[in-house]
Formats: structure tokens, C-alpha cells, sequence
């Protein structure tokens, strides 16, 4: 059918000369017409602006995304040290500057990695548990259902 790997061979006469030897790599081709697929898909799928944003600063990586790594691994590290989450960013503009493509992709990733090993030394030394209070978690979801409620009545 139209999806199979499988290659379409014919019979040849027997003592027909050799003229080529071929390989057929059906892990291999599966594996491409796979990728290829899947990259049209996204084709298809992808938030036009999103990628005109890519496009636009010509560093050909998604500047968004690179965004929120940053600002999430941020916020991971600030969970670690001080024990809460600041959703309002006091690095704002280096963030929209991430956004707006202006460092080179080697940078980020440079920048990245070292935020990574903070963020893991954060962790390492903070009071957190390691595991969530399961017992403190649904007592407080009752007791603000309980209340949700109450207040509707």
C-alpha cells in the first residue's frame, strides 16, 4: 500500500549481467519518511506569527521558547533559595531581549547550562522536601472547596 517500506521489486531473466548491487536500510528509510512526515505536519500545524518571529531575527532558532527556558529555570532557581515563586520577572527586558533575538543561539545555551547547574546547587542546598506534605495538600484543597462553596450559598 501507500504507507509500506517495503520496496517493489520485478523478476529479472536469470542470466541477465549484474549491472548494480542495492542496499535497502528499511530501518533507516522508515526512520526518514518518519521525520519527513512529522516536518510537514509541523509545517502544516506551526503559529505562523510565531515562526515569522523566528524568521524576522534571522538567528533561526525559536526565540520564545528560548525565553521561557530562561525564565522558568529563573523562576526554579528562586524556588530553591527562597522558597516561593515571583511570577512578575525582575529581569523583564533581558527576557523580551531573549524574545526578540538579539543573542546568538551558542550564547543562550551557554547562558542556559550555567542557570541549569545553579538552579541544581539551589536544590541541592535548600531546606525544600523532597517529596510534597500529600496529608497538607488535600486537607487544604478541602478546606478551599469548603470555602468556595460556603461563599456561594
Amino acid at each position: 500500500g501507500k504507507d509500506s517500506n517495503d520496496i517493489c521489486l520485478s523478476s529479472i531473466p536469470k542470466d541477465t549481467k549484474q549491472e548494480a548491487l542495492m542496499y535497502f536500510n528499511r530501518n533507516g528509510y522508515s526512520t526518514y519518511c518518519k521525520e519527513f512526515r512529522e516536518y510537514w505536519d509541523w509545517v502544516d500545524k506551526r503559529n505562523d506569527d510565531r515562526y515569522g518571529n523566528t524568521k524576522s531575527h534571522g538567528k533561526n532558532y525559536d526565540s520564545k521558547n528560548m525565553m521561557h527556558v530562561f525564565r522558568l529555570l529563573e523562576m526554579a532557581i528562586e524556588i530553591g533559595k527562597e522558597k516561593k515563586v515571583n511570577v512578575k520577572r525582575p529581569n523583564r527586558e533581558f527576557l523580551l531581549d531573549i524574545k526578540a533575538g538579539k543573542f546568538e543561539f551558542e550564547e543562550l545555551l551557554k547562558m542556559a547550562d550555567l542557570k541549569q547547574t545553579e538552579m541544581e546547587s539551589a536544590f541541592e542546598q535548600s531546606s525544600l522536601p523532597d517529596t510534597p506534605d500529600l496529608e497538607l495538600i488535600n486537607d487544604l484543597t478541602y478546606r478551599l472547596r469548603d470555602k468556595f462553596y460556603k461563599d456561594k450559598e
